[in-house]
């Protein structure tokens, strides 16, 4: 990445995720890399398939992932899916490892969230398909 080879990191990336080595970060970065190549449909494959080897703290941002990849890709059925579970798990205190907020960052700034902060952000993304699904047909 450092040398703005694109082609280079991927496979740099296939080989730390297949040694397991820093598997989260090589997972999501590489997902990352892919999105940028317009290669989301292979972004979202090698999510499903390795974010089984990935810590539960990593899930939460791969999930986030692949609601950005199932968009670019169109996959409207499956970004509403998500985030409808990523809703349930809130309604459920399953999220924020039980507690009411969370940091997260933006454009390399950290800020709290709260748990009806998340709710709201995670409704607007699931009307705004729906909608798109209701106009289309």
């Amino acid at each position: 990445l450092v040398e703005k080879d694109a082609e280079a990191s991927i496979v740099w990336f296939w080989k730390a995720i297949n040694s397991g080595d820093r598997v989260d970060s090589a997972l999501k970065d590489m997902a990352v890399v892919m999105k940028q190549q317009d290669r989301a449909e292979e972004a979202i494959e090698a999510i499903r398939s390795f974010r089984h080897l990935c810590s539960r703290q990593a899930q939460e941002s791969l999930d986030n992932l692949l609601i950005d990849l199932y968009k670019k890709c169109g996959k409207v059925d499956e970004q509403i899916e998500l985030l409808k579970q990523k809703l349930k798990m809130i309604c459920l205190g399953e999220a924020f490892n039980g507690k009411i907020t969370k940091t997260a960052r933006s454009h390399g700034k950290k800020f709290q969230v709260s748990i009806q902060q998340e709710m709201s952000r995670i409704l607007v993304r699931v009307t705004a398909p729906m909608l798109l699904l209701l106009i289309a047909n």
